[in-house]
């Protein structure tokens, strides 16, 4: 069975550069990484293969979720690559609190290109060892990411529109 493959593009009216910051500056992460109107914070940034981005995110009935990325590859203005999973508030590997069945971990891919008119982002996400229950989850899920990256890019058009 292959592995269901997720993935989003969007163009920015921002030059490369300023993307990139967005992407890789914690107070500019954290004012747009995330679901519509949830609150997010950065606990952790270290920008390097092998460096963590721990964040903290609280939604709007106050529940939070953490999570823990880790770079494998950091390519200034041209891509970036994650392990990318839930944690608890420590920073330990946890599952994701909405669902169990939601894959422990997932490659984040990010590319950044040169568009008309801005910047395009093609980021993509796949499971790491995941089960067959794990892949077809994440598989029915795509809507829902859909939905999610977009409020996230829409905030980040709010950012760039500052």
């Amino acid at each position: 069975m292959a592995t269901a493959r997720f993935t989003i593009t969007r163009t920015f009216a921002a030059s490369r550069n300023r993307v990139w910051a967005a992407w890789t500056e914690p107070e500019q992460l954290a004012a747009w990484f995330g679901p519509k109107d949830s609150a997010g914070s950065i606990l952790a940034f270290d920008l390097r293969p092998g460096g963590e981005w721990r964040g903290r995110m609280e939604a709007p009935d106050g529940a939070e979720m953490f999570s823990k990325f880790v770079f494998q590859v950091v390519e200034p203005c041209a891509r970036l690559v994650w392990v990318h999973g839930f944690a608890d508030a420590e920073g330990n590997r946890a599952r994701a609190p909405f669902a169990p069945l939601f894959p422990l971990e997932m490659l984040t891919t990010v590319l950044f290109s040169e568009a008309e008119g801005g910047t395009r982002i093609d980021l993509s996400w796949e499971p790491i060892d995941a089960t067959p229950e794990e892949c077809a989850f994440f598989a029915e899920m795509m809507a829902s990411m859909t939905g999610g990256w977009s409020g996230s890019f829409d905030q980040l058009d709010a950012l760039f529109a500052e």
